[in-house]
């Protein structure tokens, strides 16, 4: 249960209730227990409610954390005793009048009682959510819209690319097309898709006011600086005497001449020839000229042979390149937009037609919430009117995670949700209304998301500039805005801490895209150590040797050092585990498993070979923090079984599924029990075999075959991983309990891709294959598993030893995200264009400007994000790398080249078993001897033995027996001979089976009049005789003697039944029952072409289905005699089954 700590400094400041608070928090200084205290201050105001508060954060672990701290807060008050409830309120700065105490212990059932259940403490997607589900009509979402998960991005976005093509070419657009081959060629199919959906974010480019419409080139000309219709043809003018400097070409040329050696001669000739040349011509020979003023480089020549005969040669020379290079940039502009005009045609129909697409199908993705929720609180007709709404909502806001708050998301929360709190109307009408803001600049790390430091600061800025001028206009100076900072960590110990400061001052505070450096941390004094451990792979050199063939885990897709770091990281954290890392904040103890933590910094291969060789050494692992559905190898396994039954000639899916746990076939047993001849399917081989083992696994096959042919595939799975098959167990025992999360998204996609669809085993595949969702894992602290996770998954979390496993990596090698430019339109908010992959000539000078830019900042964050990787750590950070391969020294800008010098890089390598060296800063505390951790002295029983027995299949009903289907391929139906005859035969045929159907509900005196009457519209085909005969027969079997009651009153038609027969059930449809106080009758129609003479002459098949029907009969009226006939109707024949032949075709003997 969450504790109350004593609030410190600005910690009590920060949480006074009546004052606006930006509160700048660096890691592990207790904001979250702040906010938290904040919100109980809040509670024990005197005319705030629950409902009036809202919390935003940015993770949903972080508003799931805050909401059970002040759950379990306000439920501990309601117990409380006055002594222990006053000090608790005292903590947090709160009086302690006896109203206060009071009103405390009421503040959890107002929490539960307040609309929606409990306070509103959710992500800033959430509330959009909400918002827009509360203003549908407004928000113009129609209804059923839900939101879009990544595999229906994936498979959407396949629908729209292809039915896109499709249009364009039954249009005959042939412009599309060509531009969609042009990015085809220039791009890869990931960065072509990529760039689409890029264009779809950009939306408000297409559809907001002062949207791009085609023709787009002189929009595209505008945003590049050039005329709205410069197509080019006038880029020839600037090489013109008038427009280019001539005069310093010619003194440069006679330069050259008077130098007199061949280069110097050659060079005034070509020099010569550009001048004598037309402007045209001399644009196409740019490219030449260009070389005789700079090197391959692009840099300008050495004058040095030239300046004694012309000592202004490099003045001359400058200004020539001058206008070379204004010259190369106009027509870099020029070609730019003519390559972007086709590329965002395509990208602009891509866009609107993804629009149409997610309204047809109802969804509505994350940037759709934010952006709608936006303009419905700013932009919209309704905006004045929902705020209004909100506005006697709301009255308290607290903003968690500021830094990584994007521009939309502000708009969210300054102009529609706290626009009126800066008003001094609507503050004057109540007590003030807060806004609360914590942050730390230093911790922007969502770059990629769209979030920007630098819209922390703008608004800051605006909070404060607002909040000032309303404190000025009311004469009250608590209005203003309250700045603080909050600098004490309660997490990290001072050496670490310590450790920071000097990262930040070596690196420079302006990489870390801060103003000005940062106020010195202070943490708890105890023992704590920073530990840098040798490069793996220092001296290998560049030859690269691949693992041995059957090396335990042999990933040779990763390098050598990679795979060496994995195995070294495995070791010393089991080395950790049997000999003791002591831990002395709060009660000393040794480390376990779910102390360490291992960061990196990108989400890739290496992450998974550390949890593989973790696995293997038993240590507990959680697991990677996020992984591709698709990729985990116990999905896999389980996609192989099912493969299989979608289609068993499959051989290597076979073969995979044969090899892997569920079966758990060696290589070995493949080759020997597989091997066959050409052409022959492995599935037709194993089920001709007669090996013992074989024939095991083929009856498992067949077992599972059987299932597939009707169980959806939600439930499938669930028996392979509960059934016999055992799979869960299977899969977990050889890969680890980490398998078990993977396992669960798999059966969560095989149920939600029933909801969406009729569920089938082949459309699962093809639609689980069409697209790959993603993964993703709370990682909290409740296992004690080591956790592996890239640094930006540990934001908001801790351990006491962080391990930095890749620090050595070039964060130059990242893969970029694509480039855009923005427009800056008069009265608008900037807007970005994306850009398609650019070669390095075709980048103009805004491109090269705006990714330089980017370069700059994504700089920045790779800082930033050091700074969280080390603050994770509480008492032990350990700083880990692999040398590039085929590098002889480390990326200048790593990680571990940076905070390398900081341990002294004149010092030796203290000795290390496993890293082959070490250097450290401060030391750890000393060893702790703890007691065995055993049941006995846990006080834990043992678990009985049933507990650990994995439960069997639930006990099966038997299968229904349907008389119907009792032999029906025993009752042959031989065609008649074809002709008009047969053919109005069958006709005569099907019209009395008709008669005999509808007759019965017609009173029998106007049965003659109705039947006529129908032949006469229904078989018109035959004469009036034809339709009296039919009459004729149809009425000899309703006036039977022995069966005119079964068509008479009181009898029925198609009866569904069902019966229990000697624990077998019997479920069918008789066609005509009556059932009287002695007896029971039953009639069932046959359409048999060439109907029996006799009794004798029955189907068999046809006695057992009557025999059944009679036998449920008799299981359900004890008391009567059952009757039953069977009625032919081609004929009509109505024979009847005596009772003697129904007791000899009893079903039980049938089956």
């Amino acid at each position: 249960m969450s504790k109350v700590y004593p609030l410190k400094g600005n910690q009590a400041r920060a949480v006074a209730p009546h004052r606006t608070v930006w509160l700048s928090a660096s890691a592990g200084t207790g904001k979250t227990q702040v906010l938290s205290a904040r919100v109980l201050r809040l509670l024990l105001q005197d005319g705030v409610e629950p409902e009036n508060i809202l919390c935003l954060t940015f993770t949903k672990a972080g508003a799931a954390e805050m909401a059970t701290r002040v759950n379990d807060v306000l439920a501990r008050w309601v117990r409380l005793d006055d002594l222990a409830l006053f000090q608790e309120l005292e903590a947090i700065g709160a009086d302690a009048r006896p109203e206060t105490l009071a009103r405390a212990r009421s503040r959890f059932a107002a929490v539960l009682d307040c609309p929606g259940g409990g306070l509103r403490i959710e992500t800033i997607h959430a509330f959009s959510q909400w918002l827009l589900s509360a203003f549908p009509v407004e928000s113009g979402l129609l209804p059923g819209t839900r939101a879009m998960e990544d595999r229906d991005r994936e498979l959407l976005v396949r629908e729209v690319l292809a039915q896109m093509l499709v249009e364009a070419e039954e249009a005959g657009d042939e412009g599309l097309l060509d531009a969609l081959a042009h990015l085809a060629l220039r791009m890869d199919q990931g960065s072509v898709i990529g760039f689409l959906l890029r264009c779809a974010k950009a939306i408000d480019l297409w559809q907001e006011p002062g949207a791009w419409r085609p023709p787009l080139r002189p929009r595209i000309n505008q945003m590049l600086g050039l005329a709205a219709d410069e197509d080019g043809s006038g880029v020839a003018a600037l090489c013109a005497d008038d427009a280019f400097d001539v005069a310093s070409v010619r003194r440069c040329m006679a330069a050259n001449a008077a130098w007199g050696t061949k280069t110097g001669i050659d060079a005034a000739n070509m020099m010569g020839d550009w001048l004598a040349a037309d402007p045209q011509a001399r644009l196409a020979g740019i490219d030449d000229f260009a070389k005789l003023f700079l090197t391959a480089k692009g840099e300008a020549k050495s004058t040095r042979n030239l300046d004694k005969h012309e000592p202004a040669y490099a003045d001359y020379q400058a200004r020539v390149i001058a206008g070379i290079t204004a010259l190369r940039d106009r027509l870099a502009l020029v070609n730019l937009a003519a390559l972007l005009d086709p590329a965002l045609t395509v990208g602009r129909r891509f866009a609107l037609a993804w629009e149409a697409a997610k309204a047809r199908e109802g969804f509505i993705d994350f940037d759709d919430q934010i952006r709608t929720a936006a303009a419905l609180l700013t932009e919209r007709t309704t905006a004045d009117w929902i705020r209004y709404k909100l506005d006697r909502r709301f009255d308290h806001v607290l903003v968690d995670e500021a830094q990584d708050t994007n521009e939309a998301q502000w708009r969210i929360v300054l102009d529609g949700l706290v626009q009126d709190f800066f008003s001094g109307q609507g503050q004057s009408q109540r007590d003030p209304r807060t806004l609360f803001v914590v942050g730390d600049y230093k911790q922007a790390i969502f770059r990629f998301q769209g979030t920007s430091p630098e819209n922390f600061a703008k608004a800051r800025e605006r909070v404060r500039r607002e909040l000032a001028g309303l404190a000025e206009a009311m004469d009250e100076p608590e209005r203003a805005l309250l700045s603080l900072g909050l600098g004490q960590s309660y997490r990290t110990a001072m050496p670490i801490l310590a450790f920071v400061d000097r990262a930040i001052a070596a690196i420079g505070p302006d990489r870390f895209g801060l103003p000005e450096a940062p106020e010195p941390h202070v943490g708890d004094v105890r023992p704590g150590l920073v530990r840098l451990w040798r490069p793996v792979g220092e001296g290998d050199g560049d030859e690269e040797e691949l693992p041995e063939a059957g090396e335990e885990g042999g990933e040779n897709w990763l390098s050598r050092p990679d795979r060496d770091l994995a195995d070294r990281l495995a070791r010393q954290v089991r080395q950790w585990l049997d000999t003791g890392f002591p831990l002395h904040k709060g009660t000393p103890r040794n480390a376990r498993a779910g102390d360490v933590m291992i960061l990196v910094r990108k989400r890739k291969d290496l992450a998974g070979l550390i949890v593989a060789r973790l696995h293997a050494r038993g240590v507990p692992v959680a697991g990677v923090d996020r992984l591709r559905l698709g990729a985990p190898l116990a999905v896999k396994d389980l996609m192989a079984a099912l493969r299989f039954c979608a289609q068993p000639l499959d051989d290597l899916n076979l073969a995979n599924l044969l090899v892997s746990p569920l079966i758990a076939w060696s290589q070995e047993d493949l080759l020997e029990r597989g091997y066959r001849k050409d052409g022959v399917r492995l599935w037709t081989h194993l089920a001709h075999s007669r090996d013992p083992a074989t024939v095991q696994t083929v009856e498992q096959l067949l077992d599972l075959l059987r299932r597939a042919d009707f169980e959806p595939p939600a439930q499938l799975l669930h028996w392979l991983l509960v059934g016999p098959w055992r799979a869960r167990f299977k899969l977990v025992a050889r890969l680890g309990r980490e398998a078990n999360d993977p396992i669960d998204e798999l059966l969560n996609a095989a149920m939600a891709y029933a909801t969406g669809q009729v569920p089938s085993l082949v459309g699962f595949v093809q639609w689980f294959d069409s697209g790959d969702g993603e993964l993703k894992r709370e990682a909290g602290q409740a296992a004690d598993l080591v956790r592996v996770m890239t640094v930006h998954g540990s934001k908001g979390l801790q351990a006491p030893i962080v391990i930095l496993a890749d620090a050595a990596d070039d964060p130059d090698a990242a893969m970029a995200r694509g480039s855009e430019l923005v427009e800056h339109g008069p009265g608008q908010r900037p807007r970005g264009v994306p850009l398609p992959t650019l070669r390095k000539e075709e980048k103009a000078p805004p491109v090269r400007a705006a990714e330089e830019q980017a370069a700059r900042e994504e700089r920045a964050e790779h800082w930033r994000l050091l700074y969280v990787a080390l603050t994770r750590a509480e008492e032990a950070l350990f700083i880990a790398g692999a040398w590039p391969p085929s590098r002889k020294e480390l990326p200048a800008d790593s990680w571990y080249a940076r905070l390398a010098p900081l341990f002294g890089e004149d010092e030796a390598w203290e000795p290390d078993a496993i890293w082959d060296g070490a250097r450290s800063i401060g030391i750890p505390g000393p060893p702790v001897v703890e007691a065995p951790r055993t049941v006995e002295n846990l006080g834990l029983p043992l678990l009985p033995p049933w507990l650990t027995t994995p439960i069997g299949p639930e006990p099966r009903p038997p299968r229904p027996l349907a008389p119907s289907a009792l032999g029906e391929d025993e009752a042959p139906d031989p065609p008649t001979r074809p002709g008009p005859g047969a053919l109005l035969a069958a006709r005569r045929g099907t019209l009395i089976h008709k008669l005999i159907e509808r007759l019965p509900a017609v009173a029998a005196p106007d049965r003659a009049e109705a039947a006529l009457a129908w032949l006469a519209r229904q078989g018109a085909e035959f004469d009036a005789d034809a339709h009296a005969d039919m009459l004729r027969a149809a009425l000899a079997v309703l006036d039977h003697p022995d069966w005119q009651a079964v068509f008479g009153p009181g009898s029925l038609a198609e009866v569904p039944l069902a019966a229990v027969v000697e624990g077998r059930v019997v479920s069918g449809t008789i066609d005509r029952l009556l059932i009287a106080p002695d007896r029971v009758l039953i009639v069932d129609f046959k359409t048999a072409r060439r109907p029996p003479a006799s009794l004798a002459d029955v189907p068999a098949a046809y006695l057992r289905q009557m025999a059944a029907y009679a036998a449920a009969l008799t299981t359900i009226h004890p008391d009567r005699a059952v009757e039953a006939a069977l009625l032919y109707t081609h004929a009509p024949q109505l024979i009847a089954i005596p009772a003697e032949v129904l007791a000899r075709h009893h079903p039980m003997a049938a089956t």
